[in-house]
């Protein structure tokens, strides 16, 4: 019997349907060697049996094989990430163990960093103490004499009362980060007000504002409101052991906006201190931010400039430069280099410490300057040994100065006291220098005063008939003067301003502006169209009442008659005494005349009005032409006794000559009126021509009466026509001869005779010469009572200047 085995070709059929080859050849080996196959017989189509393979037992054997595999797999993977945590937490550990440690080290060498600078600290104190005690030396605030201060106040005082201010002094101090610029704003003041810490850095220019105040016998120190952080946004008083901490939480980040700091004391003049942000080396972050608000600082030509720079080599120097940016001359610059002492030690010669002091520009002023470090100035914050500390470390700089046998000529150039002497002698003078602008405006009020009360006692002495009577008749002339000339033509009065547009008159007036008809429906018409003369001109005067007649004679033209009904023609024909036929002529003439009053009288009464306020006007022109000439006349003392200089002082005096100036131009109004209403109160008028030239198309007895009414009305049109154009004319005429002319010829007569021929008693009267004189005396006291006090202050005032101008003080340092 032949038995055929699984060939590997089926074997390989079915791992291929399983997808994994590396598990076919372990599979493979298995069932050649342990798996018992499943085996058959089998016929053959020739008769012979053939064993055959049980599938199933296969397909078994190989899930329970890949199940193992699995799980094998899982194990392997678990146990890599067992592995792989404990390795990420030995990794955290060895990097805490070694934050640790390093954390450790750096307190160690903090630790002995401390030490060191606490030896050092030590050291220090020790080498400035062996400079010996010395007498306190003098700080900003006691720098003059008290009696200089004193008079400050007082100059301060003056200037306040007479509304001229000093200007304050600014000193802009400005240097690289870390130069020892706020340290040296506190060596200058002489008080350690710690305005910036050990680690601390300007990062906001901060403004210190020194103002005198005699109620602060110490140092009041005032945060002002800050626009840039808003939990600040309103004034705090501080003591000041909390300047500091203020200012830092303030100094938060670069900006613009600047720290204000108000400092009152009773001894101290006005004067600001401005410490900028430190400049930072180029490239550096903000660099430019920083740069551009320092420069803005700067830039105000009235503001000194104190550049602070640490001592070093001269080719390293960078404020110089930088300084001359913005003052090319170097002509409102100092200079200042700090860390004197440590410079001091590397030099070995006379030649070399020369050779140094000699770096600067010679035609500049500059200090070099040692300043305690920070720590010690905190340890001795007492104003006395704050300044001890300060004048030591001047004695040490000058004792290895003499060693190295320097050069004298530097020797007011080295130390805080002589660069604080400086600036205050510059302080001192710029407020000296406002003391002759003060006394110029005090004896200018004084001069002023007395100028006052000589007027007001002239003026009193002037109050009897002759006088009052002179200034009266001179007001009146001057006034008449000036109304005729207005009449006449002149721009003297100034148009472009006190002068009216057609429009502007029309509006000013009020209620009479429009023209208005008989129903008081009111005429439209186009100036310019019409052909009103100068209608968009200013005028007044003359010229105004020629464009009111202008524009009168054109309103007239335009004027047309009303509608003629058969009522009218019927009534008015009425019956003839001899024959009792209607007369149509006399009809006619009749409707014509009642025609033109109804149209032509509302014109007349508002032109009466118009002219009356045209003027009218003329008494406010000839008020500002008075004014005008006091403001420009220029004349001889002589005749300013009799002259209209002091006329407002009497109001109801122009009161009274503008009143009689209206009462005339309202009489003149009234007569010319009437004259002008004489045209129509004539008796019962015919046209002759009708009667003895009768035309033929004339009614006679006619039973037409459209065809009566249309030959009556046409008749009537011609004849109104005819009166509308006589009236007009002879209106114009009448205002100008009953009107305009007296304006010219009898205003005189009418105003200057009544003012002359007033009583004495009413001339005072007018004048209001009692209550005028009551007034003035009580005006002659007021104005005494000034200028004692104008005469009183120039005596204290001068005083005051020359307790203020006591030489500086020259002592020097122990």
């Amino acid at each position: 019997m032949n038995i055929k085995l699984i060939n590997n070709n089926n074997s390989k059929m079915m791992i291929s349907n399983a997808n994994h080859h590396r598990k076919f050849a372990h599979l493979e080996k298995k069932l050649e060697t342990t798996t018992p196959v499943a085996v058959s017989n089998s016929t053959t189509p020739n008769g012979a049996n053939t064993p055959t393979v049980n599938p199933s037992g296969i397909a078994t054997t190989f899930t329970a094989d890949d199940d193992r595999l699995k799980k094998e797999e899982e194990e392997k993977r678990k146990k890599a990430e067992e592995q792989k945590r404990k390795e990420e937490e030995e990794r955290v550990k060895r990097e805490k163990d070694a934050a640790a440690e390093q954390k450790r080290k750096e307190e160690e060498e903090r630790k002995k960093s401390s030490a060191n600078e606490e030896i050092n600290e030590e050291f220090e104190i020790q080498s400035l103490e062996q400079m010996g005690k010395s007498n306190v030396g003098q700080d900003m605030f006691t720098f003059f004499p008290g009696e200089v201060y004193g008079a400050y106040d007082k100059l301060q005082s003056f200037s306040r009362d007479l509304n001229t201010s000093i200007p304050q002094p600014e000193i802009v101090f400005v240097g690289p980060r870390g130069s020892g610029k706020s340290s040296l704003i506190e060596s200058f003041i002489g008080r350690p007000l710690n305005i910036v810490g050990a680690m601390g850095c300007s990062k906001r220019a901060l403004h210190l504002q020194f103002v005198n105040n005699t109620e602060c016998e110490t140092p009041k120190i005032t945060i002002k409101r800050d626009g840039f952080i808003k939990e600040f946004d309103h004034d705090v008083v501080i003591p000041i052991e909390q300047l500091n901490d203020t200012i830092t939480r303030r100094n938060t980040a670069i900006t613009e906006e600047p720290i204000y700091i108000m400092i009152e004391a009773k001894n101290t003049l006005n004067l600001t201190l401005i410490d900028t942000p430190g400049l930072v080396a180029e490239g550096t972050a903000d660099q430019a931010k920083i740069d551009a608000i320092v420069n803005s600082i700067l830039r105000p030509t009235h503001r000194l400039i104190v550049a602070v720079e640490a001592c070093g080599d001269w080719s390293n120097m960078t404020m110089l430069s930088f300084v001359k940016r913005v003052d090319p001359e170097l002509s409102r610059s100092t200079f200042v280099f700090t860390k004197f002492f440590n410079i001091i030690q590397d030099f070995n010669s006379t030649r070399s410490v020369n050779r140094f002091l000699a770096g600067t520009m010679s035609e500049i002023k500059s200090f070099f300057v040692t300043i305690p470090n920070h720590k010690i100035r905190a340890r001795f914050s007492e104003p006395a040994n704050f300044q001890e500390k300060l004048t030591q470390a001047y004695k040490r700089d000058m004792n290895a100065l003499e060693q190295l046998q320097y050069d004298k000529r530097y020797e007011r150039n080295i130390g805080v006291h002589p660069f604080r002497r400086y600036i205050l002698n510059i302080t001192w003078k710029y407020h000296q220098d406002a003391v002759p602008r003060i006394l110029k405006h005090l004896r200018s009020k004084r001069q002023s005063a007395e100028s006052s009360l000589s007027d007001l006692q002239k003026q009193s002495a002037s109050l009897d008939s002759t006088m009052l009577r002179a200034v009266a008749s001179n007001y009146t002339v001057t006034f008449l003067q000036i109304t005729e000339k207005l009449l006449a033509g002149t721009s003297e009065g100034n148009p472009s301003v006190n002068g009216q547009t057609l429009d502007e008159e029309k509006q000013q007036q009020g209620d009479g502006g429009d023209w208005v008809d008989l129903y008081n429906r009111p005429i439209k018409f186009d100036a310019e169209e019409w052909g009103i003369p100068y209608w968009n001109s200013k005028l007044y005067g003359g010229q105004q009442f020629e464009r009111l007649m202008g524009e009168f004679k054109a309103v007239c033209d335009n004027t047309k008659i009303t509608e003629v009904t058969l009522d009218d023609v019927a009534t008015a024909s009425g019956i003839n005494k001899l024959n009792n036929i209607p007369n149509y002529a006399w009809a006619a003439c009749d409707l014509a005349q009642q025609k033109s009053q109804d149209a032509l009288v509302p014109l007349i009464e508002q032109l009466c009005e118009r002219a009356v306020y045209i003027m009218k006007r003329l008494a406010d022109v000839t008020d500002k032409v008075i004014d005008s000439r006091k403001k420009n006349r220029v004349t001889s003392t002589a005749i300013r006794a009799f002259d209209i200089e002091n006329i407002d002082q009497y109001p109801y005096f122009t009161h009274h000559v503008k009143d009689l100036f209206y009462k005339f131009i309202e009489h003149s109004a009234k007569v010319c009126k009437e004259k002008c209403m004489d045209e129509f109160y004539s008796t019962r008028t015919i046209y002759w021509e009708l009667t003895e030239h009768p035309d033929q198309s004339l009614p006679f007895l006619r039973t037409d009466h459209q065809d009566t009414k249309s030959t009556v009305e046409l008749l009537t049109t011609q004849l109104f026509d005819t009166i509308r154009k006589r009236i007009t004319k002879n209106v114009l005429l009448k205002f100008y001869n009953f009107f305009l002319v007296p304006m010219q010829t009898d205003l005189w007569t009418e105003i200057q005779g009544k003012i002359t021929c007033l009583a004495n008693e009413s001339l005072e009267q007018i004048f209001e010469v009692n209550a005028t004189k009551e007034q003035l005396k009580e005006d002659e006291k007021k104005q005494q009572s000034i200028l004692e006090k104008y005469t009183q202050n120039d005596d204290l005032f001068l005083k005051a200047a020359s307790q203020f101008n006591h030489p500086l003080s020259s002592a020097t340092i122990q």
